[in-house]
């Protein structure tokens, strides 16, 4: 399969060029070749095509896509994005992952605000060849099982795609597998990581807004059932990029991202 090993770098911190450096680093010397961060780093680089390039050069890592959230402004929603546009052209950045608003049960209003301003930037990023992609988000306003039918089922297909996150699809109470399959023919980018979830059960129980950043694992290291999402991406010959992802590491994050990697080069 052609897919592409990624990693997500946001980990080691985007509140300075030091901190992405560290990352991009790290994950090189790993043997990751491209990375994802969140959007702020877009500010930190603004300015400084020629140093990012140059970084990226230095240890052979690509930036494959930003992730972006809504908060319930246009400023954020629509204003920020449009001005990080030609940033990621010129990075050749084509994958957004789209995080819904930060409130867990949205309410009927909050998910027609979150169909409609992904809407909206699906038809700005569409003449570019960006691909924004819904990404499901524990305690989010794309959380469970019925929230993200509403968004995928009222958003355009042709313009706007689907970035699931196995953990997080998975702690909000949904089948990862059946999920992946439903809106399989729509996957640009995808998240992968694991997730304990003995171990959430046993000291959280399934309630809404319970922390469960702790129970992420490394791929292979918790209960997601990695073989059959990986057996719906290949059903549909999917050639994107695979991003292994851990907001929390046991082990530190070099380490952890190490231990994904070494998963995926034996189990995809």
């Amino acid at each position: 399969m052609g897919a592409k090993f990624a990693y997500t770098v946001w980990q080691w911190g985007a509140e300075n060029k030091e901190q992405m450096i560290q990352g991009i680093k790290d994950i090189h010397e790993v043997g990751f070749e491209y990375f994802e961060s969140t959007k702020p780093f877009i500010d930190l680089f603004k300015d400084d095509d020629a140093g990012f390039e140059a970084l990226c050069e230095e240890y052979n890592v690509r930036p494959v896509g930003a992730y972006f959230h809504l908060n319930g402004t246009k400023e954020n929603d629509i204003d920020d994005i449009e001005a990080k546009i030609p940033f990621m052209l010129k990075h050749k950045m084509y994958r957004m992952s789209l995080q819904g608003l930060g409130t867990a049960s949205a309410t009927p209003e909050e998910l027609k605000y979150t169909v409609d301003t992904i809407n909206k930037i699906g038809e700005i990023c569409k003449p570019y060849g960006i691909c924004p992609c819904v990404h499901p988000h524990y305690n989010t306003s794309i959380m469970i099982e019925k929230e993200i039918d509403f968004v995928m089922q009222n958003t355009d297909p042709s313009c706007v795609f689907f970035g699931p996150d196995t953990a997080h699809l998975t702690a909000g109470g949904c089948d990862a597998v059946e999920i992946y399959d439903r809106y399989k023919e729509r996957i640009r980018f995808t998240h992968l990581k694991d997730i304990d979830m003995n171990e959430v059960l046993k000291s959280e129980g399934m309630e809404q807004g319970k922390e469960v950043y702790s129970n992420f694992r490394e791929l292979g290291q918790g209960t997601v059932n990695f073989k059959g999402i990986f057996d719906v991406l290949k059903s549909v010959n999917y050639d994107g990029y695979l991003c292994a992802e851990l907001d929390r590491s046991r082990f530190g994050n070099k380490e952890s991202a190490a231990m994904s990697l070494k998963y995926l080069k034996e189990n995809w």
